[in-house]
């Protein structure tokens, strides 16, 4: 006799989403797999978001709504965790929609610690669409080189389009980190995957992911920044710790998105005045040492380092000003 289908938690954080939930939930409901449970946390929104998610609670018993005071979408996550019950457990922004073989793709085959599909990309499609082969890591060794070629990859940098064993996630007490503005859902995941002993990338692109056209939304300043590429590199060196992977892809990825941040946040806020703030940035140690290495793989790169190098801030501030 077969062993009874395993319960997947979907939760679904929600603030102000009244135009969009609807969609999210209605694909959720019509997966192909039906033993799920769906946790949609009311981030303390001001609009008809609870009102929706309570609506649709009323039709589908595999619904349950969480309304709280708004904390952010790490604190919604968290407050999901604590009450889902799920084997498995994915999470799904409520401007996004699935699939509706989404969960069905992801258990198909091998079970690993983490599995992982593909995506689409809806909205603004700055960002390509994913598709994976059929990827199965059985051990520290053979995650070593799909973590180093795909890492970097959007699947591998949000929570959402994957499962996660509920197990893992309450042995070592992981949640999202809700001091950070910025980078908790990178911070879960490669947590996550240093605490796993299997990976699997799945065929199929079963999540459509809206994105937006990029704009100042996640702009950041210098304390930000750096602290944000400081707490992401802990779980970085943890698994090269674990899987003796090259971490360069990683670490040029993450410097260049939090450079480029704070760039965006330079251009909106920063005057003349705030000059010795832009040097004391572009001279930390990690961010020097960036542009210092990579000097030589692009001209903006060898710029900012020569502009470094001859103490010309002042020009640098311009440039920003100017092309940012």
């Amino acid at each position: 006799m077969m062993g009874k289908e395993p319960l997947v938690s979907i939760i679904v954080p929600a603030y102000n989403v009244a135009s969009v939930l609807k969609r999210c939930l209605d694909s959720i409901v019509a997966q192909t797999y039906h033993r799920i449970e769906v946790v949609v946390v009311d981030d303390g929104s001001k609009d008809a978001t609870g009102a929706i998610a309570d609506e649709m609670a009323a039709t589908d018993d595999r619904i349950r709504v969480i309304h709280k005071e708004n904390g952010g979408v790490g604190a919604a996550r968290n407050a999901a965790l604590d009450v889902a019950c799920g084997e498995w457990v994915t999470f799904v922004d409520a401007d996004d929609y699935l699939e509706p073989n989404f969960i069905a793709s992801l258990l198909a085959g091998e079970e690993c610690d983490l599995m992982i599909g593909g995506y689409n990309t809806v909205g603004a499609n700055e960002i390509p669409d994913m598709e994976y082969s059929m990827s199965i890591a059985h051990d520290e060794a053979e995650m070593r080189p799909l973590l180093e070629e795909h890492l970097t990859d959007m699947a591998f940098l949000c929570p959402w389009g994957k499962l996660f064993r509920m197990s893992i996630i309450k042995e070592y007490g992981l949640s999202f980190n809700c001091d950070m503005r910025i980078g908790e859902d990178v911070v879960l995941v490669w947590n996550y995957l240093t605490h796993c002993s299997s990976l699997a990338l799945k065929p199929g692109k079963n999540y459509d992911y809206y994105t937006e056209s990029a704009d100042f939304k996640y702009a950041s300043a210098e304390k930000t920044a750096l602290s944000t590429i400081r707490r992401i590199f802990e779980p970085l060196d943890k698994l090269v710790a674990k899987t003796g992977m090259n971490p360069e892809k990683a670490r040029c990825h993450i410097l260049n998105y939090y450079i480029w941040l704070y760039k965006l946040y330079v251009k909106r806020n920063y005057g003349l005045k705030d000059i010795s703030r832009l040097s004391g940035f572009f001279r930390n140690e990690l961010i020097s040492g960036y542009f210092k290495e990579y000097k030589g793989r692009s001209k903006d790169k060898m710029l900012v380092h020569l502009l470094l190098k001859m103490h010309l801030t002042v020009v640098l501030f311009l440039l920003i000003k100017l092309y940012y």
